[in-house]
């Protein structure tokens, strides 16, 4: 279960994501970003204190909010990156390593 809210202040948005960062969370977070660009935001910063775990996918949509940004020449950062997450993240990019060294 995941929970992903947003707070938008002149050209300023700043997004939480409560609970697992998984396929569905990445694709709202996303959505998220994506309404943020259109609305005009320029700066866009992600709370990831309250992830409670991630999934490749979930990290996918993740990746994806960064290139909307990038294309859209906005500045987007992540914050509060939680214990849990990092471990996920980690252990994700440890199974990619050793995929492309095989």
């Amino acid at each position: 279960m995941h929970h992903v809210t947003a707070f938008a202040l002149a050209g300023t948005t700043s997004i939480e994501v409560d609970g697992s960062l998984d396929v569905v969370a990445g694709y709202d977070l996303w959505r998220r970003v994506d309404a943020a660009l259109r609305q005009g935001s320029r700066f866009i910063g992600i709370d990831l204190t309250r992830v409670t775990s991630a999934s490749p996918e979930g990290v996918a949509g993740l990746e994806r909010c960064c290139g909307a940004a990038i294309d859209a020449r906005a500045a987007l950062t992540l914050t509060g990156c939680s214990r849990p997450f990092r471990a996920d993240l980690a252990a994700l990019e440890s199974g990619r390593t050793r995929h492309l060294t095989r």
